[in-house]
């Protein structure tokens, strides 16, 4: 009477048993050859089996006395065992959550090697590109598959002795930093600076201020998002600039609005001064702006500083001017208003009409007016007067 392991050439473990009046039995555990696994074949499963072939109950036929079940195997028999209990839709819900969120990261983890230290790294791992609320969705089916594996008793043992979420605090939400959408209603401070005064400070700046005046300008881009911004975020092959996050007091947080988690587009000029900060800072650190020392910015009080040094004297104005800048410009040359309110990264374009109504004029010639529902003139002339009159 033996058991012993072996492995076999495609590193999967097997166990070779003898038993009986000269029986062998080989069966494979499906497990990889590794440390952790052999010793739980000889804590766990070995032992078991030696008592099973002294009290001559050993069956090789029934597998399950020999293969432990991974965690995707037992999260699926989990999950079926409940469906009676759960609305449909629910349990559709469930099995998407397992399947996408949990089988990825420990489908082909055995149940019981499973700690709470995993849990916690899959925890955190999902706050990076996931709600706290959604990622507790998935806590819960994950918390129920391994509650039910307290219960689950093989050969009179309990599959785990404890479920190690209990030793996981439920995740929070990721701390958000609040932007200037309301601030920005309210404020009767807007003073945007001409399109020639904005190129007359893009010529007086040089360095990353030069690309920075330019592109905040000319996208509406928030300071905060600007100096959070990565070189992953910017698609020079599509023209796009990915906002996801801002910056407050040397932390990246994503905005409080969700509207502000957007992308734009690089309208004339944006894409050169992004090409331009490449060259100083492309090769050196993921982030697209640097300060002095090649480091992230903590906050724009130091570029909001360089900024003020370009006005004249007297100019009270601030670096957020070139956020309203934009959209003052943009509004008074007739861009559409839901355009404009995107790249803003407003909640509704009804914040950007109230902050930005007087930026809109009407000129008096006609011949400085935009062309505008040019649709009525293609083809639509049964309603013109000559043709209701004739």
């Amino acid at each position: 009477m033996s058991v012993r392991i072996c492995s076999s050439r495609h590193g999967v473990l097997y166990l070779d048993i003898r038993y009986g009046a000269g029986l062998r039995s080989r069966q494979s555990t499906k497990l990889r050859d590794t440390a952790k696994n052999r010793k739980l074949l000889e804590d766990k499963i070995i032992p078991n089996i030696l008592l099973q072939i002294m009290n001559g109950t050993y069956n090789p036929k029934v597998s399950k006395t020999i293969v432990p079940k991974t965690l995707k195997e037992y999260g699926r028999l989990s999950l079926k065992r409940h469906r009676n209990n759960r609305r449909s839709h629910v349990h559709d819900d469930y099995v998407r959550h397992f399947e996408t969120k949990i089988v990825p990261y420990f489908g082909n983890y055995l149940v019981q090697n499973v700690s709470a230290m995993d849990l916690l790294d899959w925890q955190l791992d999902l706050l990076e590109t996931h709600k706290a609320s959604s990622v507790k969705k998935y806590r819960t089916v994950f918390n129920g598959i391994l509650e039910d594996a307290c219960k689950e008793l093989v050969h009179g043992e309990k599959l785990i002795q404890g479920n190690p979420f209990r030793d996981v605090s439920i995740p929070k939400d990721i701390e958000t930093f609040i932007v200037d959408d309301d601030y920005e209603y309210i404020d009767g401070n807007i003073k945007p600076f001409s399109f020639d005064e904005i190129d007359d400070l893009i010529r007086k700046a040089f360095g990353y201020m030069k690309n920075f005046i330019g592109i905040a300008s000319r996208t509406g881009m928030r300071p905060g998002e600007l100096i959070a911004l990565r070189w992953s975020d910017v698609d020079f092959d599509n023209e796009i600039i990915k906002i996801r996050k801002t910056r407050v007091e040397g932390k990246n947080g994503p905005p409080k609005k969700k509207a502000s988690v957007r992308n734009i587009e690089m309208i004339p000029g944006v894409k050169d001064f992004f090409l331009n900060q490449y060259e100083l800072t492309g090769s050196k650190k993921s982030d697209v702006f640097l300060n002095s020392s090649n480091k992230p910015f903590y906050s724009h009080d130091i570029i909001a500083k360089k900024f003020k040094s370009l006005l004249d004297d007297g100019d009270e104005r601030y670096l957020y001017q070139l956020r309203h800048s934009f959209a003052s410009i943009m509004i008074s040359e007739g861009e559409d208003i839901l355009w404009v309110s995107h790249m803003l990264g407003h909640k509704s374009s009804d914040i950007t009409l109230k902050t930005y109504a007087k930026a809109y004029k009407l000129f008096k010639d006609k011949n400085k007016r935009k062309a505008r529902a040019l649709f009525l003139t293609k083809g639509h002339t049964e309603g013109t007067p000559e043709k209701v009159t004739s």
